[in-house]
């Protein structure tokens, strides 16, 4: 754990200088924060993140081939940014009916009976 706060210090550090220098390798050093969010999600919300990211980084290149403004720019973020908070006030709900005890609405998709969580297992 030591050696890799050591190493992510040295690239937070290199990433800080060449910016202030305006060098281009800087911006393919990977943040800190966004390198240790990747270790603590699990990888299903980490892979929707990266189909968003791609998503968002293909409407930025067709916003700049019809040379359209920065105010149209905003609208994929404020989508994405509603699909979060959606699967966060879902993942509440689902809590919430975890915790008053109700069971899952159908086993359609369980495969038989297999799901831990199916009356049939």
């Amino acid at each position: 754990m030591l050696a890799f706060s050591i190493v992510a210090v040295i690239l937070a550090t290199a990433k800080l200088q060449g910016l202030s220098r305006g060098a281009s390798w800087a911006a393919y050093i990977p943040s800190g924060i966004a390198f240790a969010i990747g270790f603590l999600n699990p990888p299903s919300f980490s892979i929707a993140r990266l189909i968003g990211g791609f998503i968002e980084w293909k409407y930025r290149q067709y916003l700049k081939k019809t040379h359209s403004t920065d105010t149209k720019d905003i609208r994929v973020i404020i989508i994405a940014s509603g699909f979060v908070l959606g699967e966060g006030v879902a993942s509440i709900v689902g809590l919430l009916l975890k915790i008053f005890g109700m069971g899952v609405a159908s086993c359609w998709g369980c495969g038989s009976g297999i799901c831990s969580a199916c009356p049939r297992a």
